[in-house]
């Protein structure tokens, strides 16, 4: 074990002071690890910087904002060239080389990109002052591993591609780089690399967006569901002080469009970045949105045939105000608050319950206007959701309630009538008038007719709509091959479905039908 005087007199041939200090703070300080190994990143490491001027590493702006709100598992999604590899690198690095035993492994998506996050670390060390390496005693340097004996500690950078990355390790620090280029099967070769993990240990997951669906698209998505399990960070272009190009003396941008005005008013933009922003445009056309992000959804471009518009999604996606109230750790969301005399709808789509299969989801919307008020989404057992749709019906002046029938719906509608005794359920006429069944019947024939009533309110009201995630499963619906709508892969639908439901049974609110309770 070190001790303080054995880290000074190891030290003593270099005269900075803030070096002995920085080293000496970061092994032996106060405080979380985290806040030091910021504090030690300036003064012990060194990049280098556009121009190929060698430099000390000074964090920029969203590498600071992503220290401020990091926790243990991160999912980072991001405009290009933010640094954000070379920062989670850095403190990385440093954490291997004060932490015995410490085991780190970087993942990249292709050889070429391994290649240079090695270069990246192997400068760390090579501009290390000679104390500290003495300290770490870097015994060897093989292909793209560092070891460092006198720590007892390892630092890795493997491919994507390949099959054996992280078996047989034990990692304490995992960064996964740009996976949404990973070739194969992402998932797989994630959830091999998450196996090695130890308890506790940091994982950083982190891209550029590379089109909507996939495996990257999916965990952005899931971070933000009740019980996600990384916490999600996004950082836009602007982020970055090189992306602007000055006005030359007399220029003007007008006329500046209005989506240009609401990013000088919403985030602050300046002209100089304004005139950056329409050379992007220009030379990036269609694929500005994916390279330089601006948003955390319009960056991932659908392909293919969306069912949706996905324009319209984007520009509500940047009106949409915070919930009114949330509860159950996300699962439920409100926006509206019931209100006297006034009648609801809910669609309800019911899944498994499974911890790792589809959502149960519920949307509720007034009837009269369509505003979509409150909704539920989360994995329970199809008790426990036909408890919550009870509930939230009853909450809403005792709302028609249409549950999709198929498979679990069964379940869930037969629990709402004999162990909720809630009666006020849509069911779906079939041949005969007044021959209806509880349920809507999820079929080839009332699906398009469900899909069509949620498209047309998407495309006559679209401030009817207040939920960031159903907007978002809308913007990854789409029509397959075989000319089927459905979520992307890695993607989901439930809310979209529960949504269909209800305006497809609103659509109709003239001949409204209820199980067991006439209207």
């Amino acid at each position: 074990m070190l001790n303080p005087e054995m880290v000074l007199d190891s030290l003593a041939d270099r005269p900075d002071e803030r070096v002995r200090i920085a080293w000496t703070e970061l092994i032996f300080g106060p405080g979380i690890e985290a806040t030091r190994l910021d504090a030690a990143i300036p003064v012990l490491l060194y990049i280098r910087e556009r121009t190929g001027r060698l430099v000390h590493f000074q964090p920029n702006a969203a590498q600071k904002k992503f220290s401020e709100r990091k926790t243990t598992r991160n999912i980072i999604l991001k405009a290009r060239q933010l640094g954000m590899t070379t920062y989670i690198a850095a403190r990385f690095f440093l954490a291997t080389i004060s932490r015995p035993g410490t085991v780190t492994l970087q993942v990249a998506h292709s050889l070429e990109s391994a290649q240079q996050i090695f270069r990246i670390v192997h400068r760390f060390v090579q501009h290390l002052t000679p104390g500290l390496l003495r300290v770490i005693e870097t015994s060897r340097a093989n292909v793209r591993e560092l070891a460092f004996a006198g720590r007892d500690s390892r630092y890795i950078v493997d491919t994507a591609g390949n099959a054996n990355a992280g078996r047989g390790l034990t990692v304490h620090n995992l960064h996964a780089s740009e996976v949404a280029l990973w070739p194969g099967n992402p998932q797989e070769t994630m959830a091999a690399l998450l196996g090695a993990v130890a308890p506790g240990g940091a994982v950083e997951i982190e891209s550029t967006p590379h089109g909507a669906g996939g495996y990257f698209h999916a965990e952005w998505l899931h971070a933000a569901l009740p019980n996600g399990q990384f916490t999600p960070h996004f950082f836009p272009w602007w982020l970055e002080p090189a992306y602007r190009l000055p006005l030359v003396p007399g220029e003007q941008l007008d006329p500046l469009s209005k989506e240009e005005r609401a990013l000088i008013e919403r985030e602050r933009l300046t002209l100089d970045q304004i005139k950056f922003r329409r050379h992007l445009v220009r030379m990036f056309r269609s694929l500005a949105p994916q390279e330089f992000a601006e948003t955390d959804t319009d960056c991932f471009l659908v392909s293919g045939r969306p069912v949706f518009d996905v324009a319209v999604i984007d520009a509500r996606l940047r009106q949409l105000l915070p919930p009114l109230r949330v509860a159950q750790n996300g699962a439920e969301t409100v926006w509206l608050e019931p209100q006297p005399a006034r009648c609801y709808v809910i669609g309800a789509d019911v899944a498994e319950g499974g911890a790792e299969g589809d959502f149960s989801a519920a949307v509720v919307v007034d009837l009269e206007t369509g505003l979509q008020c409150a909704e539920l989404l989360g994995r329970w057992p199809v008790g426990r959701f036909a408890e919550e749709l009870a509930r939230l019906a009853e909450r809403y002046n005792g709302a028609l309630l249409a549950v999709e029938r198929n498979n679990h719906g069964h379940a869930v509608l037969y629990a709402l009538q004999h162990q909720f005794n809630y009666s006020r359920l849509y069911a779906h006429a079939e041949g005969t008038p007044g021959n209806g069944r509880p349920g809507w019947p999820m079929n080839a024939r009332t699906k398009p007719q469900a899909i069509g009533a949620l498209a047309k309110m998407l495309r006559d009201a679209p401030s009817a709509f207040a939920s960031r995630r159903l907007l978002e499963q809308c913007r990854s619906f789409a029509y397959g091959g075989d000319g089927e709508a459905a979520a992307l892969p890695g993607t989901h639908d439930d809310l979209v479905i529960a949504a269909a439901i209800a305006f497809a049974v609103r659509a109709h609110g003239g001949e409204l039908r209820l199980s067991g309770v006439p209207r």
